[in-house]
């Protein structure tokens, strides 16, 4: 993989608080001030450009290596057919990503999706500011996936996925019918699992993407965080998870063009 392609995404939180400072803008200091806010009625909503997030000639670099990847991979026959067609269609997608307040049974606080629209890269965090909010998280889920083409996960056939058809379930929704899901952590296994230690996600963000994170918050540590923001408000240790989220979707993209690589050549 090329080295603009490993290194494009360092600076993600940083970065951000970088242009923060360049524009004058200040640190919100509640929920509903995170910049891309679009919704505070009865769940909070945050949508953005990943440009937003990261420069732009880094997002042009990331969908230019799609684009490249997505042509390349039509004419090739080693690829497992879920990974050729996410990379051939990247548009119809779902990339997804949900905190929890801990194990499977457990409310889900923060949906974290991701979607390649052919020039941008947006990203939406639904995230219930109380524990009430959980159902209005759930009816965006649905509307979401009546759309999707694909889901793209990491581990989400065993946790994600069921977790999100059991709270559906307990808060008396419906949900469409899901379309084909691609989970990543099972073609990592297949292709790495004699390389590396394990195949956790941030295992193969160092060993595969070629990149290590910054200030990222331990996953155990969420759901007291979670606790916390809801007893208090105060939001400076539940923007790490946001950021924890979004590093994790952007690491799907990363994943999945990792696996197209040639097995002969390094990741």
């Amino acid at each position: 993989m090329r080295d603009d392609f490993k290194e494009r995404l360092a600076g993600l939180g940083p970065g951000r608080e970088r242009k923060e400072r360049a524009k004058g803008e200040s640190r919100p200091t509640r929920i509903d001030e995170l910049p891309g806010t679009v919704r505070t009625d009865d769940v909070l909503v945050v949508d953005r450009s990943l440009r937003d997030l990261i420069s732009d000639d880094s997002l042009a670099s990331l969908l230019t290596e799609i684009g490249r990847v997505g042509r390349a991979v039509r004419a090739r026959d080693d690829i497992d057919d879920d990974v050729k067609a996410l990379l051939g269609n990247p548009q119809g997608a779902l990339f997804v990503d949900t905190e929890t307040t801990g194990l499977a049974g457990n409310m889900i606080f923060l949906l974290g999706v991701m979607r390649i629209t052919g020039d941008d890269v947006r990203l939406t965090q639904v995230f219930a500011r109380d524990y009430s909010e959980e159902r209005t998280l759930l009816e965006s889920w649905t509307e979401m996936l009546a759309r999707a083409g694909m889901l793209v996960s990491f581990n989400g056939k065993a946790f994600d996925l069921p977790v999100l058809r059991d709270r559906l379930a307990l808060h008396g929704l419906d949900a469409p019918a899901e379309p084909g899901h691609l989970d990543l952590l099972h073609h990592s296994r297949r292709r790495w699992r004699d390389v590396l230690p394990d195949c956790r996600l941030q295992t193969l963000e160092w060993r595969i993407c070629g990149r290590r994170r910054s200030g990222d918050i331990p996953g155990e540590e969420i759901p007291a965080v979670y606790h916390h923001f809801v007893r208090t408000g105060e939001i400076g240790d539940i923007l790490t998870v946001f950021h924890h989220n979004a590093l994790d979707l952007i690491t799907l993209a990363d994943i999945a063009l990792a696996l197209a690589a040639p097995e002969e050549e390094p990741a």
